[in-house]
């Protein structure tokens, strides 16, 4: 009589079918992880951008900011008067590029001379 369950055979093909898998997906998953620190912090930036530019217009002090997803202030990180000063100098033709970290290593959000923010890989 043959007892009901796996052979070892049937749990090591079942185990490397899983593995296989799991290397063939692993790599889209972290593109994934990295394109979505990256939006976060995209999306973070654009509405301090029309904060920034908003405060210009009425000629009001820029109250701080919150950042989550980008490392604004914080250490080796531009603060958020650089922040605001990059966004202002696309009106101010001395306008520079900076960058700023998100949550993921490797991936940097960069505020361009004509405002727009662009994703950088760092190897």
């Amino acid at each position: 009589m043959r007892s009901k369950g796996f052979s070892l055979i049937e749990l090591i093909v079942v185990i490397a079918i899983i593995a296989m898998l799991a290397r063939l997906t692993l790599p889209a998953y972290l593109e994934y992880l990295d394109r979505s620190a990256f939006g976060a912090c995209q999306q973070e930036l654009g509405v301090f951008k029309t904060r920034v530019l908003a405060t210009d217009n009425l000629n009001d002090a820029l109250e701080p900011f919150s950042f989550m997803a980008c490392g604004v202030n914080g250490d080796g990180q531009p603060n958020q008067a650089a922040v605001a000063a990059a966004f202002r100098g696309v009106f101010d033709s001395d306008a520079a590029s900076l960058v700023i970290d998100t949550q993921r290593d490797g991936i940097q959000a960069q505020i361009m001379a004509n405002g727009s923010i662009e994703r950088v890989v760092t190897p």
